[in-house]
């Protein structure tokens, strides 16, 4: 008989979060498993539900407070060898919902450093953090994406070593990647993010501003930033090199028609924007966040600023833009590191140990 696995997400919106599950799922999708993945919001969907030998369940709660009684419902009848959630939110409710019942295999994925959040989401933040430090007791393991994590996480809620691992994201492998300049004068650099206070994309506007003309910037995504980041950009008379696309489900392809993807955020769990820029053979230059570091190798595939040096992530996007790059390495180094079935191994290890 297979045993059941259940992978808990919020939605299946464009969120990293979310991407990584959704991946996960079909690492999982062979002979040994049964594979479900339990989403409470079907209203945000850029992931396919239509996967063979997976299925997909939509409580159709939208929000965690709603959904602890559908939740222990649909687990206490399943039986699942083995539950993952992620996201704070989800962590929460799935721990809260384990407190009744028995789940072999119970293990949940931090989606960001607790300790960098705090300035973004205030209240909520340390609601977060409070439950967070009371439930942690009921998973069997913690997966980080990063060390700096790890070591955040570790310290604010004071959980041991050995039940905190440390896992990269995955990423899928495609055909596409990156063609060599055309010879075109103009830089095209790109940002793919949720467009909210953390991204710091406001800072990446005034790199704009000082850079020359023939620079253009594409926003891919949405976020409650969007007014006034557009507002900004006819402030700062942008608004013929500055492009907004709002979301966008088939990152890739705009990703790879660009020279540079850019990340300006003020924090990160592990970025898989940048990744899956890496995957295509595009390099990136971004401030220093959690996850850069095993990420970028200095340039090889991209450069990194320390935290708030405008003036050096300027130098090094003007850089980055008049270099060649091996794209075709790249693209090949981002797979061995971080291609799906290394990746998940890594989380299927997590049931035997």
């Amino acid at each position: 008989m297979k045993k059941k696995i259940f992978l808990i997400v919020g939605s299946l919106g464009a969120g990293g979060s979310e991407r990584v599950y959704w991946l996960l799922s079909q690492y999982f999708n062979k002979e040994d498993y049964a594979v479900s993945v339990v989403f409470l919001n079907a209203q945000e969907q850029c992931f396919s539900t239509h996967i063979e030998g997976i299925e997909f369940i939509d409580l159709k709660t939208v929000k965690a407070s709603r959904s602890f009684f559908k939740l222990y419902r649909l687990l206490k009848a399943a039986k699942p060898f083995a539950v993952f959630s992620t996201t704070d939110h989800i962590n929460i409710l799935t721990a809260m919902v384990a407190c009744f019942l028995r789940v072999p295999n119970l293990i949940a994925r931090a989606s960001n450093n607790p300790q960098q959040m705090k300035q973004f989401y205030g209240y909520k933040s340390r609601f977060y953090n409070l439950f967070t430090r009371f439930l942690s007791v009921r998973f069997d393991f913690i997966v980080c994406q990063s060390a700096e994590m790890q070591q955040s996480i570790s310290k604010l809620y004071g959980i041991s070593a050995g039940k905190l691992k440390v896992i990269s994201n995955p990423v899928l492998h495609t055909p596409i990647i990156k063609k060599h300049l055309n010879g075109s004068d103009q830089k095209k650099l790109i940002v793919v993010a949720r467009l909210s206070p953390e991204k710091g994309l406001f800072r990446l506007l005034e790199i704009m501003q000082q850079l020359p003309s023939n620079y253009i910037l594409t926003i891919a995504g949405d976020g409650p930033l969007m007014a006034d980041l557009k507002a900004d950009v006819n402030l700062r008379k942008l608004d013929e090199r500055v492009i907004f696309l709002g979301e966008v489900n088939e990152v890739s392809t705009h990703v790879v028609q660009h020279d540079l993807l850019v990340s300006c955020s003020f924090t990160e769990g592990f970025p898989n924007v940048v990744l899956e820029a890496l995957a295509l053979g595009v390099p990136v230059v971004t401030f220093r966040v959690g996850g850069i570091d095993e990420l970028i190798r200095e340039g090889f595939n991209g450069y990194v600023a320390e935290q708030h040096d405008i003036i050096n992530l300027r130098k090094l996007i003007v850089q980055a833009c008049s270099q060649s790059w091996p794209h075709e390495k790249i693209k090949a180094d981002a797979y061995n590191r971080f291609s799906l079935d290394k990746i998940g191994q890594a989380y299927e290890s997590l049931l035997h140990e």
